[in-house]
């Protein structure tokens, strides 16, 4: 009888093996020498002896077998978690990388944020400097509603004035030297005199009246003989105070008196503290449209 050994045992299971081995070889011997009936007997012994030493063998090895299988089950299970532990560190690596530049991409956020906060102040800024325009120019229209108003009325009066007198309004009148017309600016400006005797109605108001509508200007004139002569324009215009009242336009001329006041047409108005360079007002003696170069005088 030969045994295999898969596996190692102790050294006293080797001894028992080695015995079991030598007492069947003996037994065998003497059987040889023997009858049949004691061979059987003999080998019957051999038998049980040997299966009762084998058996520890026989589940040492059982064991050994399943600890191995075991053992490869733990290899593999520990294989397949180092692959899921290698597929979590990459997703980690790759969760840093997307978070990093995530970061990158909040801290752009913010600097736009931050420019738009800064474009929105200064939106704020201009709107309220827009709103203090509003409320500025809001005064200024009310303080100009109130200008116009006025002004509205006094053309009012001088349209009453003209209805009066069959749509001619009277603008100065000199016959008797009665009220001094060598006055300044101001007086020119607003008018003086009154309408029952000498008198001028003022720049302002030929202003307003030759801007509000077409105007015509007729003059008349009475020699110390007591011969009337006339002069008429029909498109006359008074600038403005900003534009020094200037005489912007006489129109055509008609009449027997003379087209002399055509040397004064596009000239500014000049009273004694606005003089023109020339002098004119002092030289003349009185405030007139005076042009810059002869005074309007040929």
């Amino acid at each position: 009888m030969v045994l295999n050994r898969p596996c190692e045992s102790q050294g006293n299971m080797n001894n028992s093996g080695f015995k079991v081995i030598l007492c069947c070889i003996l037994l065998q011997g003497e059987s040889s020498h023997g009858n049949p009936a004691q061979e059987v007997g003999i080998a019957e012994q051999c038998n049980g002896y040997c299966f009762s030493v084998v058996k520890p063998f026989l589940d040492h090895c059982a064991q050994l077998k399943e600890a191995a299988d075991t053992n490869n089950k733990l290899r593999d299970k520990i294989y397949t978690l180092d692959g899921t532990i290698n597929n979590l560190q990459s997703q980690l690596l790759n969760s840093g990388t997307e978070t990093k530049n995530l970061g990158e991409k909040i801290k752009e956020k913010d600097e736009i944020i931050r420019e738009k906060v800064e474009q929105i102040k200064e939106k704020v800024e201009q709107i309220r400097d827009k709103d203090t325009q509003i409320t500025d120019l809001r005064e200024q229209v009310k303080m100009m509603s109130g200008v116009l108003a006025e002004k509205n009325d006094q053309l009012s009066k001088m349209n009453q004035t003209a209805e009066s007198s069959s749509g001619w309004t009277v603008i100065q009148k000199r016959f008797d030297g009665s009220v001094e017309f060598n006055r300044n600016w101001g007086d020119y400006r607003d008018g003086f005199g009154d309408q029952r005797g000498e008198f001028f109605i003022g720049l302002k108001k030929l202003h307003l009246m030759t801007a509000a509508e077409p105007q015509e200007l007729y003059i008349q004139l009475r020699d110390v003989n007591g011969t009337y002569r006339h002069a008429k324009y029909n498109n006359f215009i008074v600038g403005s105070e900003e534009e020094g009242f200037v005489l912007k336009s006489l129109g055509e001329y008609s009449g027997n008196a003379g087209d002399s006041l055509r040397e004064h047409e596009r000239a500014k108005f000049a009273t004694e503290d606005r003089d023109c360079p020339n002098k004119c007002v002092h030289s003349f003696h009185g405030p007139w449209w005076f042009n810059g170069s002869n005074c309007g005088i040929r």
